[in-house]
């Protein structure tokens, strides 16, 4: 500190004023560099991408309303085996379908057989008994027919199984 003090003191003013101001630029430059440079960096960096984050969040807002009205909803009934035939029935009939054959599998689903049936019709039922006995198509043979619009349809279903 002595050797700085000394050195100072043999200045002359001159010296003195462009050395104090020199320090002050290079001083100036470091604040700049290190603190001010950075932040304005980055809030720059972080306005073009707050639209981006704005359009995640409102996606992150619809899945959570989402979330909130399938937790609404009432719970799935499961039916045992026995229930599972006249449910399926019952279903078929409000949605005015008729299976030619339902068949049940080794495994406990049901092997159902529709013969020239309107796509929309059969398509919209299967989401109905997914949504409210459970169930779910485990395989699903489509095949058009000369009926426009029409399909016969092989469908293995599989219903809600009560534990125990």
């Amino acid at each position: 500190m002595n050797a700085i003090a000394q050195f100072w003191s043999e200045r002359a003013p001159r010296e003195k004023a462009i050395l104090a101001s020199g320090a002050a630029i290079v001083l100036i430059a470091l604040l700049y560099l290190l603190a001010i440079e950075p932040a304005v960096s980055g809030i720059a960096r972080l306005e073009r991408g707050l639209p981006q984050t704005r359009a995640q969040a409102a996606k992150l807002d619809a899945l959570l309303g989402e979330v909130k009205n399938l937790k609404s909803r009432a719970q799935v009934a499961s039916v045992s085996p026995q229930e599972a035939r006249g449910a399926l029935e019952k279903s078929l009939a409000a949605a005015g379908l008729k299976a030619a054959r339902i068949v049940p599998l080794a495994d406990g689903d049901l092997q159902l057989t529709f013969a020239n049936v309107p796509y929309a019709t059969w398509a919209a039922w299967l989401a109905r008994t997914e949504r409210e006995l459970g169930a779910r198509a485990t395989s699903v043979n489509a095949t058009a027919t000369a009926t426009p619009g029409n399909v016969d349809v092989e469908l293995a279903l599989r219903l809600a199984r009560r534990a125990g």
